[in-house]
C-alpha cells in the first residue's frame, strides 16, 4: 500500500472510531503525537483501561500503539464481551495476543478466561498484565496454538500483533510452539463466549473444536472474517457457513444503543454470533455501563 495512502486510511479510522465521535479533531492529533512519542520510548507503557484495568504494552510492537489511541481497537467486539459475560462465566481467547480481551473479560467483568498465546514473546507479555491486573485466580494462560489437532506447529516471529502459523516456511523467521485442539482443551466444558482471531488460521481452529460448538452451552462466538485465511488457501464463506448450521446467528453489536442486531451475508469483519438473538440482546441491554476515559458505555 502507498505510504500516503495508509496514513490517511490510519487518521481517518482513528477520526471515526465511534470513542472518538465528540473528539474527531483532538483524536487525530493526539494519533499524531503518540505515533511519534512511541517511537521515543525505550521501553513499555502502561495504558489505561476500562474499570481501572491496564494494559501494558510495547510500544515498539507492531500494532500495539493502537491500545493508546484509540484504546478499544476492536471497539464493538470488546464492548460486547464486557457486555455479554457475567461474573464467573467462563470465556475462552483464542489468539490472547498481549491479553486485551483477557483482562476485559477478567478484570473487568470478573469472568474466568482461558487463554491461548501461541508466541512466547507475546505470551510473556500475556503473563505480565494478567499478574497487573492481579488476575492469576482467574485466568489460565497457555502458551500454544490452537489448531485442528495436537502437536507442533512453526509461528512467525517479529510481526506484533499479526504474527500467525506458518506453513511452508512463509513467514521468514519462525519458532517451534505446542498446538492444541480445543475439543481437548475444554473436554467438554464449554465456555459461554468464545473469541478467536488467529489471523486467518480460524478455519483450522474451529476443526479441532467441532464438539464445542456443539454444545448448548456455548452462547456466543466472535470470529473475525477478513479473507486473510486465502494465504493457507481456506474458504472463510465456508467456515461461516459452518458456524451457522451449528445454530449461530451472524450478528454486529452497537454498543451505545446495546443494539445486537442480524448481519448480512456480506458482512465482515469481527462477526459476533448468538444462539439466541431475543436472550443475547435482553443480557446485553441488562449489563452494567463500564466506564473509559469519560464515557460510560
Amino acid at each position: 500500500m502507498n505510504p500516503i495512502t495508509k496514513i490517511v486510511g490510519a487518521l481517518q479510522g482513528v477520526a471515526d472510531h465511534p470513542l472518538n465521535r465528540r473528539r474527531k479533531f483532538k483524536a487525530v492529533l493526539e494519533y499524531g503525537f503518540i505515533q511519534v512519542a512511541t517511537r521515543l520510548v525505550p521501553g513499555e507503557v502502561c495504558v489505561p483501561f476500562p474499570n481501572n484495568t491496564r494494559l501494558l504494552i510495547s510500544p515498539r510492537m507492531k500494532g500495539a500503539a493502537h491500545y493508546i489511541t484509540p484504546g478499544l481497537p476492536e471497539f464493538e467486539a470488546m464492548a460486547f464481551v464486557m457486555h455479554f459475560l457475567r461474573a464467573n462465566d467462563r470465556f475462552v481467547d483464542v489468539g490472547a495476543n498481549v491479553g486485551a480481551f483477557t483482562v476485559l473479560a477478567a478484570g473487568v467483568v470478573g469472568a474466568t478466561v482461558m487463554a491461548f498465546e501461541a508466541s512466547p514473546d507475546t505470551f510473556q507479555m500475556l503473563k505480565r498484565n494478567i499478574g497487573l491486573n492481579s488476575l492469576n485466580d482467574r485466568v489460565q494462560a497457555v502458551n500454544a496454538a490452537a489448531g485442528r489437532t495436537e502437536g507442533t506447529a512453526q509461528f512467525s516471529v517479529g510481526l506484533g500483533t499479526e504474527n500467525f502459523v506458518a506453513t511452508n516456511g512463509g513467514a521468514g523467521e519462525s519458532v517451534t510452539v505446542k498446538m492444541i485442539a480445543l475439543d481437548q482443551e475444554l473436554a467438554g466444558n464449554p465456555p459461554a463466549l468464545i473469541k478467536v482471531d488467529v489471523e486467518g488460521f480460524e478455519t483450522e481452529v474451529f476443526g479441532g473444536a467441532r464438539q464445542t460448538l456443539k454444545q448448548p452451552g456455548l452462547h456466543a462466538i466472535i470470529a473475525e472474517k477478513c479473507n486473510v485465511g486465502n494465504r493457507y488457501g481456506f474458504d472463510e464463506a465456508k467456515l461461516h457457513r459452518e458456524i451457522r448450521a451449528c445454530g449461530f446467528i451472524p450478528c454486529v453489536y452497537e454498543p451505545f444503543d446495546r443494539q445486537l442486531a442480524q448481519a448480512s451475508e456480506e458482512t465482515e469483519g469481527n462477526l459476533i454470533y448468538v444462539r439466541d438473538l431475543a436472550t443475547a440482546s435482553e443480557c446485553l441491554r441488562a449489563a452494567p455501563a463500564f466506564k473509559i476515559g469519560d464515557l460510560n458505555v
